[in-house]
């Protein structure tokens, strides 16, 4: 920001941001104030979370803050479990048939911690163990799409990926490489 201002420009346009933070260390806030001061417009956008209570970001009153609606369109999948159906979101394009299941904790590979195999994380699942069976995976981490393109790549045939506390309900409708859907944390 400091450069932009230093070059002249009139308006700074920020489509990036974090967790609402305090002022007095939250970067953007910092940088917008002091563009602010020289007569700089500062526009930010105002995350990509919600619609919760506190999930907005970029809050600094001498932000122009920008936020969008959510979307009109749901973009349901199912994972039936026995008796229960959860709903989640993907855009995976496939069903599977009853098939076996297993969660990426008990997935990993040699040398490999359930901790990082549970993420799904890239050379973390054994392919022994995975082959033809559809995997939980905990988000977060590396890539929504990326955990189930690790899947692919030891032999699976699907993914339920799961929420942890921290990512809560926030589910997002992905086009993932094999079929999959995303479940929020509560379930």
């Amino acid at each position: 920001m400091l450069a932009a201002v230093a070059d002249g420009v009139h308006l700074l346009s920020l489509s990036l941001g974090g967790l609402p933070s305090d002022y007095l260390t939250d970067p953007i806030a910092i940088g917008a104030f002091y563009a602010v001061q020289k007569g700089v417009t500062v526009v930010c956008s105002a995350g990509n979370s919600g619609p919760e209570p506190g999930s907005v970001s970029n809050l600094a009153p001498w932000i122009l803050t920008v936020a969008a609606s959510t979307m009109d369109r749901d973009f349901p999948a199912y994972v039936i479990f026995g008796n229960t159906t959860i709903k989640g979101r993907s855009l995976s394009n496939g069903t599977q048939p009853a098939r076996q299941m297993i969660s990426g904790d008990k997935a990993n590979a040699a040398n490999q911690s359930a901790d990082n195999s549970t993420l799904c994380l890239a050379g973390t699942l054994d392919p022994a163990k995975v082959s033809g069976k559809i995997v939980f995976c905990t988000r977060g981490v590396n890539g929504r799409v990326e955990k189930g393109l690790v899947v692919k790549q030891a032999g699976g045939i699907g993914m339920v990926l799961c929420n942890d506390a921290s990512s809560g309900n926030e589910t997002v409708a992905d086009p993932h490489l094999i079929p999959a859907v995303h479940c929020s944390y509560s379930l």
